[in-house]
């Protein structure tokens, strides 16, 4: 009895990909570190986002290499196996713990994004707002307008605030997020679920191989005769003479 090939592969397979998401996240992180300060997708991709997207993407790669290393030989690194899989629990509570952060996140986004149009961001970084959409303000050019824009040189009855602009350009960027966050959760628990089996069959094959030999062992005992038993029966047997 040996663990299967099939098992073999499907923990191959979905340790790879799970590999891949870290990749991806070092891959994207990197991506975005080059965003200028006033770039639009700031809003969401925040230095705090980028930071975040750098250690979780370094922590699948230690965590796959763990994977690696317990895969190369399952029967004789067991430990490596089990930390491979709680190691992924560990980052699957984190990934669902984000989720959820972001949804909260976007219930209260009108009243989120209006406070950081008035006392957070910066004139320059409004105005992309302003001149991508041809609006002025949040709510309109008396809420916190950045009067250089052109949009906010047209009369008060044709102008209109920025917050619907805001919001869609949110909710772009946050459809994208989401995405990525459910097929990261999805991926990290395919690589829990394959490595839980692998665990489970090694163990089987571990517990066969066990009573295999002390079957073996106890085999060898009982056809072996006790010499000393033997060599007393023999002393107290009398000679007959013919």
């Amino acid at each position: 009895m040996e663990v299967k090939l099939s098992i073999r592969i499907s923990f191959g397979v979905l340790l790879a990909l799970y590999l891949g998401t870290g990749i991806a996240a070092i891959s994207v992180g990197g991506y975005f570190i080059h965003t200028e300060e006033n770039s639009r997708r700031s809003i969401i991709v925040t230095k705090n986002v980028i930071a975040l997207l750098f250690v979780a993407g370094a922590y699948i790669i230690l965590n796959a290499l763990v994977g690696i290393i317990a895969g190369l030989s399952p029967l004789s690194r067991k430990r490596w196996l089990q930390a491979y899989v709680w190691l992924i629990v560990i980052i699957m509570f984190v990934e669902t713990g984000v989720g959820i952060w972001l949804w909260l996140r976007t219930l209260d986004i009108d009243d989120l994004y209006g406070h950081n149009w008035r006392y957070l961001w910066s004139d320059s970084f409004k105005r992309t707002f302003q001149d991508s959409a041809q609006c002025c303000g949040y709510l309109g050019p008396l809420d916190g307008p950045v009067m250089a824009s052109p949009s906010c040189l047209l009369p008060s009855d044709r102008a209109f605030g920025c917050m619907t602009s805001v919001q869609k350009y949110a909710q772009s960027y946050l459809t994208y997020i989401y995405t990525g966050v459910f097929v990261l959760v999805f991926l990290s628990l395919g690589a829990m679920i394959s490595g839980m089996i692998l665990m489970i069959v090694r163990n089987d094959e571990e517990r066969w191989r066990w009573t295999r030999a002390n079957a073996i062992f106890r085999s060898m005992n009982y056809d072996t005769p006790d010499s000393t038993i033997t060599d007393k029966h023999r002393k107290g047997t009398p000679n007959q003479s013919p």
